[in-house]
């Protein structure tokens, strides 16, 4: 019985030497700290939100990117499961006749460069 006096005491105490305007000063700072905490809240939220958005479509977009077929520029890929009937193989096959076409034009174009040197000298007079 002690205790509740003590504490009835106390709270007594505390609120009985409150006046009006530190009463309203009381309401208004514990006002503010609500309204702030609750915005803060709701854009701490919206953060979260949207990173856990972000996060998730880079997720899908790796996995995405582990379904689709290989590079193919990429020697390995090009390499790899050369023989089939399919549709992806003929595909397959067409990426390798262009890749090798290139690299013939890039070696006819080098050796062709190699060649004018050699006309050029013929024509120069010493």
């Amino acid at each position: 019985m002690d205790f509740v006096n003590r504490v009835y005491n106390n709270i007594a105490d505390t609120f009985g030497g409150i006046d009006a305007s530190h009463a309203i000063r009381l309401v208004m700072v514990v006002g503010g700290y609500i309204l702030l905490r609750n915005l803060a809240q709701r854009e701490l939220a919206k953060r979260q939100l949207e990173d856990q958005i972000k996060k998730s479509q880079e997720k899908k977009e790796e996995e995405r990117l582990k379904e689709l077929a290989p590079d193919p520029n990429d020697p390995e890929a090009i390499e790899d499961n050369t023989f089939g009937w399919g549709k992806k193989t003929r595909k397959r096959v067409k990426r390798q006749q262009k890749i090798l076409e290139e690299r013939l034009e890039e070696l006819q174009q080098y050796q062709g460069s190699q060649d004018d040197d050699k006309d050029i000298e013929d024509l120069l007079e010493d």
